[in-house]
């Protein structure tokens, strides 16, 4: 088994590269000494926020700032809205590359005039500049963050958890919020609702505002962030939320704030806080490997239980493989995949583990492509295939679909997929949900968990599944990370980690995001009891990849 303290190192090289290409994202959380406010030429004020090195416009652009860009640039711009606006108001109906082009010309006309120098400049902020701005974790913590702490990134708002919003929260849907008025039809004059601890106005509504990834380049889509004055529906003024849209679109709800970024203050932060930075990341390290040691005699039952279950690269004997049939009969197919029927007798059948890196690997190899998010820590091919994206995993079953089709294991009419929200919840124990959607689904049942038939019974048993245990009072798992994936006590299905070692994709996008995918389940950093209930779910964009995230598949047999 690979050292816990290895992973360490290979974490710690990580961070130091990572910190010369992003170092806005690598900023300590705000110890640093205080910077004063930088203001624009234009009048708008910029203050630092932890997290991040960079400065943030205390409002949205502008319509005045816009009107001047407008007058000396000649922009090809002539969007109208529907509504009446002041100055004050925030500009609309400008697109990503509207945006960019004001920062640009904002940025080269001060350096003409000598306002700044040729080491500072204007910009959009990145999406993880703004996760700093709104106050999550993730994005002024960076590392080390707790399944608590990735939780509540999830649930929280700009203005704290209650809902709904408190009085001058933001500018929203008027009248469309239960009990929540904000005054406003259309957009309100900037700077009208309470700021932000840091002094940062409407990260909440009045309008979306645009953000670009640290690699620019070419690509249909952008991120907006911070909900608008025509949204009301609580996920989608979140935090955490990302609408993801066209990069040309023009609409009455999108703008954009600006932030201010000096390569001078960035440079010194990283270096008075590098040292700090690695000390902290191998404290932690340190005390994850000590808190998550078991006795002598828990660990000899595991490894009991693993005798004759094959090594790492243990294949199946081609010549003894049975074709799939939906009788009710278990299938192995050529990787070693173990799938068992949902139902009896159903035509569709769910692995019994999570998929491999074995296996994960076997797809890569095929089909020439890299893993480039692979975390340090996996320590062995039995382990399960972690920090995959939703797309990565789709083409796997895409891939696998067309191998078990071409040696003849599975009928032409069947293939392999992600299993749906509803199938996942079966698979776990929990039939007969109410609620027409995921998000209608979430949280409705508030007994039932993935590792014990006994409703209301919360606290996995020893070795049952793969969580922060350390965390959970009276449990106990022996892996610091992940676990192999046949290692666990299976539930009454037959399959494993149900409930752990990482949380899984479901095939179904979340309400209301059509660029995001259902997770389900709990990992090797849960610990939070209601979010290891069976029922709880979360949601993240497609094309994104965490270490405690991976997929299980299943084989739709369709009718036979």
């Amino acid at each position: 088994m690979q050292s816990f303290m290895s992973g360490l190192g290979v974490l710690v090289l990580t961070l130091a590269a990572a910190s010369a290409v992003r170092a806005q994202v690598i900023a300590p959380a705000g110890d640093a000494a205080p910077v004063p406010p930088h203001t624009s030429s234009l009048g708008t004020r910029f203050v630092s926020v932890p997290g991040t090195t960079v400065m943030f416009a205390i409002w949205e652009t502008r319509l005045s700032e816009w009107t001047e860009f407008l007058r000396q640039r000649k922009h090809p711009w002539s969007y109208q809205t529907h509504f009446q606006q002041t100055p004050e108001h925030p500009v609309v109906g400008v697109n990503l590359q509207d945006a960019v082009a004001f920062c640009n010309w904002l940025t080269e006309t001060e350096r003409a005039k000598q306002v700044i120098d040729s080491s500072q400049a204007y910009r959009l902020p990145t999406p993880d500049e703004w996760d700093a701005a709104v106050g999550l974790a993730r994005g002024r913590k960076k590392l080390g963050l707790t399944a608590e702490e990735h939780l509540q990134d999830d649930r929280i708002y700009p203005w704290g958890q209650e809902w709904p919003p408190p009085d001058k929260a933001g500018n929203f849907a008027d009248g469309e919020i239960p009990g929540y008025k904000d005054g406003y039809p259309y957009t309100s004059p900037v700077g009208s609702f309470s700021p932000s601890k840091e002094g940062l106005f409407d990260l909440a509504g009045n309008v979306w505002e645009w953000t670009q990834p640290a690699e620019i380049r070419a690509q249909p889509t952008g991120i907006l962030r911070g909900g608008s004055w025509a949204y009301f529906r609580a996920e989608c003024l979140t935090s955490a939320y990302q609408y993801v849209v066209p990069v040309d679109l023009r609409a009455p709800t999108t703008g954009f704030r600006c932030v201010f970024d000096d390569k001078r203050r960035t440079a010194s932060l990283l270096a008075a806080t590098a040292a700090a930075d690695k000390q902290a990341v191998e404290e932690r390290m340190k005390a994850m490997a000590e808190s998550r040691k078991v006795d002598s005699s828990a660990i000899e039952e595991l490894r009991k239980k693993m005798q004759g279950k094959g090594g790492d690269d243990a294949l199946p004997d081609a010549a003894s493989l049975k074709p799939a049939a939906a009788d009710g009969s278990t299938f192995l197919n050529a990787l070693g995949m173990r799938f068992v029927p949902l139902d009896e007798k159903s035509p569709l059948l769910i692995c019994a583990t999570e998929t491999s890196v074995r296996d994960f690997e076997a797809w890569l190899r095929d089909t020439g492509r890299s893993w480039p998010s692979r975390p340090s820590f996996l320590l062995g091919g039995n382990h399960p295939a972690a920090s995959v994206s939703w797309e990565d995993a789709t083409a796997f079953c895409a891939w696998l679909t067309e191998r078990d089709r071409a040696s003849k294991l599975i009928p032409a009419n069947a293939s392999y997929r992600l299993p749906r929200d509803t199938e996942w919840s079966t698979a776990a124990g929990l039939k007969s949900e109410q609620g027409a959607d995921p998000a209608a689904r979430h949280l409705g049942d508030k007994s039932h968990y993935p590792w014990t038939p006994k409703a209301g019974d919360w606290k996995p048993p020893t070795l049952a599944v793969n969580l922060d245990a350390t965390k959970i009072p009276g449990t106990a798992d022996s892996y610091s990370y992940t676990a192999p994936v046949n290692s666990s006590t299976p539930n009454a299905l037959g399959l494993h980690e149900m409930g752990g070692n990482v949380s899984e994709w479901c095939v179904d996008a979340w309400p209301g995001a059509p660029e995001e995918r259902v997770i389900r389940g709990g990992s090797w950093l849960a610990f939070d009891k209601d979010a290891l209930l069976t029922s709880a779910r979360s949601h993240a964009l497609k094309n994104s990849s965490r270490a405690d995230l991976g997929f299980r598949c299943v084989l739709d047999l369709g009718t036979l």
